[in-house]
């Protein structure tokens, strides 16, 4: 069973992956292209935060406060935030 920090630090990684992948043009432009449609829709660390003090209908939190979290947040352009900006992938 996933815990509430597990997923919170799952959905850290996640993001911050989409903007590496996104952002890496040594990778194919259809794959770079989806990561920034997905990157979209993806919770930021704000959203998460926000997350945090949601509780299901058992009165459990689904995720913890990112900054509860040990994460390696050593990312190149760090996590998925409101302000992270993800240009659409051209042709070179």
């Amino acid at each position: 069973m996933t815990m509430p920090k597990e997923r919170t630090r799952a959905m850290l990684w996640a993001g911050s992956f989409l903007i590496e992948v996104a952002r890496d043009r040594s990778l194919p432009l259809q794959l770079r292209r989806q990561a920034v449609v997905i990157a979209r829709h993806f919770p930021t660390i704000e959203d998460v935060g926000s997350m945090a003090h949601a509780r299901d209908a058992l009165g459990r939190h689904a995720v913890v406060p990112p900054s509860e979290v040990d994460w390696d947040d050593s990312g190149k352009h760090g996590p998925l935030t409101y302000s992270t900006r993800l240009s659409w992938p051209e042709d070179p």
